[in-house]
């Protein structure tokens, strides 16, 4: 059965953090969809590049996704925070114990402020670390608890969508994307 992954997109997103996910894992044959928040498909990164989204975010309400993942970038993650459609969302997937991930702000923005973080650990950008209820793991790149999935930004970025591709379909595929990107490997 085809994965599916779903990458709401709000206005001031982080661009590297929602793009390398959306790239990483299409690379490594997963169905991603990328949701607009508000009413236009259309979407400005927090770094003025447009993105014209797959749908709207009221489109995949009905959706199941094998994960969500939340892209940081200021004010993204407080936009993202901020849409009751997606925390719903968000709070099916954590009670389905499906996976659910976030980097850079959205872990402390999002996750800690609708309790999905609740007795996981997790990192979150070091500018953010204040805002969860534990510091303990703040200085590793990725961190996975269960079916949460965190990491510190944008220079984690491919670190965290290799690690998602892990856990939707496997080594073997991860190894394929990961040599397909020429990404240097520990002897390099």
């Amino acid at each position: 059965m085809e994965k599916r992954v779903l990458v709401p997109l709000a206005e001031g997103f982080e661009m590297i953090e929602a793009l390398s996910v959306v790239d990483i894992l299409r690379r490594g044959n997963i169905f991603v969809e990328t949701a607009a928040l508000g009413g236009d498909r259309t979407v400005t990164s927090s770094h003025g590049v447009t993105v014209f989204a797959d749908t709207l975010l009221s489109n995949c309400l009905d959706k199941e996704y094998d994960l969500i993942v939340l892209p940081g970038g200021i004010p993204g993650a407080e936009n993202l925070k901020n849409s009751s459609d997606l925390a719903d969302l968000l709070k099916k997937q954590h009670k389905e114990k499906r996976l659910y991930g976030a980097i850079c702000a959205a872990p402390a923005l999002v996750l800690e402020h609708h309790g999905l973080l609740e007795g996981k650990k997790a990192t979150c950008h070091p500018g953010f670390v204040t805002h969860l209820s534990s510091q303990e793991n703040t200085d590793k790149k990725v961190v996975v608890d269960g079916n949460c999935v965190t990491s510190r930004g944008a220079g984690t970025s491919i670190d965290f969508s290799l690690e998602l591709l892990f856990l939707l379909a496997g080594k073997e595929t991860q190894e394929t994307v990961r040599q397909g990107l020429a990404l240097s490997t520990a002897s390099d």
